[in-house]
C-alpha cells in the first residue's frame, strides 16, 4: 500500500466522533432531539420531550434513560401519551426564559410539549418518587393549579 493508499484508508478517521472539532454547544445542539415526523408524536409524561414512537423505541427518552423505554413497546406506552398541549423548540435550555418557564431548563435541547396530561402507573411513580424526581404530567380532569 502506498502512502496515498494510507491516507484514504486511514481507519482512525473514520472512527472519530464527527462533532468532536465543533464548539461544545455546537456539538450539544447536533444531538438534539427533535420529532423526524409531526404524525404520531408523543411526549414523555416526565420530561415533556417529544419525538415519534419509533424513536422513542429506537432511542428511549434523553433527559430519562432511568425509564427504559428503549427496545421495550409497552414502557413507552407507560411513559409517554399523546395528549399534550403546545410545543416549543428550545436550543439552549439554560438559557432560554422559556425553557425556565416551563421547568426544563436542566433538559437536553430539543422540542417539548407546553403541558403534558396523562397518569403514570403506581409502579413508575414510587419509583420516580424513590429517585427524588418530578413529573410533568397531570392527571386528566386536574386544572392547571393541579386541583381537581
Amino acid at each position: 500500500m502506498d502512502e496515498e493508499d494510507r491516507r484514504y484508508n486511514n481507519s482512525s478517521d473514520e472512527d472519530e466522533d464527527p462533532n468532536s472539532n465543533l464548539p461544545p454547544k455546537v456539538a450539544e445542539l447536533a444531538e438534539a432531539s427533535v420529532p423526524t415526523s409531526l404524525k404520531g408524536v408523543r411526549a414523555c409524561m416526565r420530561c415533556g420531550i417529544i419525538k415519534t414512537l419509533d424513536q422513542f423505541l429506537e432511542y428511549g427518552c434523553e433527559n430519562c434513560p432511568f425509564l427504559d423505554m428503549a427496545g421495550n413497546h409497552e414502557r413507552c406506552n407507560l411513559c409517554t401519551t399523546a395528549f399534550f398541549e403546545g410545543q416549543v423548540a428550545v436550543m439552549d435550555p439554560s438559557e432560554s426564559w422559556t425553557a425556565k418557564w416551563i421547568r426544563i431548563d436542566a433538559y437536553l435541547p430539543g422540542v417539548y410539549a407546553i403541558s403534558v396530561t396523562g397518569q403514570f402507573d403506581r409502579d413508575i411513580e414510587e419509583e420516580l418518587e424513590n429517585r427524588g424526581c418530578r413529573w410533568r404530567c397531570r392527571p386528566v380532569g386536574a386544572d392547571a393549579n393541579g386541583s381537581w
